[in-house]
């Protein structure tokens, strides 16, 4: 005896492959459509072309650091802060603030960005105010209004001996 098909196996096969056909179209749709919205965030993700919220270090400084952060400096109590009025005559102050500024504007253009800057402002602000910190010298405005600006002295630095920093070669680092 033959076998013979059943007249419902050619069309659950043709069926399948309409089906399997239309699960691709709609897969492919998807697919595409997860690819425009990637593109479409990637252009809204880069900040690189975003302008500065604040023009400079110091406009940031005064109109958003020492307003948001303060501190009590001078000489009330048991304060361990210092502030220097002219705190841009402090190249270290400046590096750090500057450093600071630059994060805190890549920060807030970026959606989680500000989690990790609290941190980097925890760890300058009592190195920028501390006891040794830049401004340990200076004092803040008394009641007659005179603040007092002193530079910390320079460190003396010898130059390194010839070749010091061509790192291939043998050197004695001896101190």
């Amino acid at each position: 005896m033959t076998a013979t098909k059943s007249p419902q196996a050619p069309n659950d096969g043709a069926s399948q492959l309409v089906e399997l056909v239309a699960e691709v179209a709609r897969l492919t749709k998807q697919v595409a459509d997860l690819q425009q919205t990637h593109a479409e965030r990637g252009e809204a993700d880069d900040t690189s072309d975003q302008p500065p919220l604040y023009s400079t270090v110091e406009e940031w400084l005064s109109r958003y650091l020492l307003p948001t952060f303060p501190r009590p400096v001078g000489e009330v109590g048991m304060s361990r802060w210092h502030w220097c009025e002219q705190w841009w005559r402090h190249d270290e102050a400046v590096t750090r603030l500057t450093a600071l500024w630059y994060g805190w504007e890549q920060a807030r253009l970026q959606m989680t960005g500000m989690l990790p800057w609290p941190r980097e402002l925890d760890h300058q602000l009592p190195i920028l105010y501390g006891d040794d910190g830049p401004f340990r010298n200076c004092d803040v405005s008394s009641d007659l209004g005179v603040a007092r600006h002193h530079s910390s002295p320079e460190v003396p630095a010898e130059p390194a001996p010839e070749n010091w920093w061509n790192w291939g070669t043998d050197r004695r680092r001896v101190c």
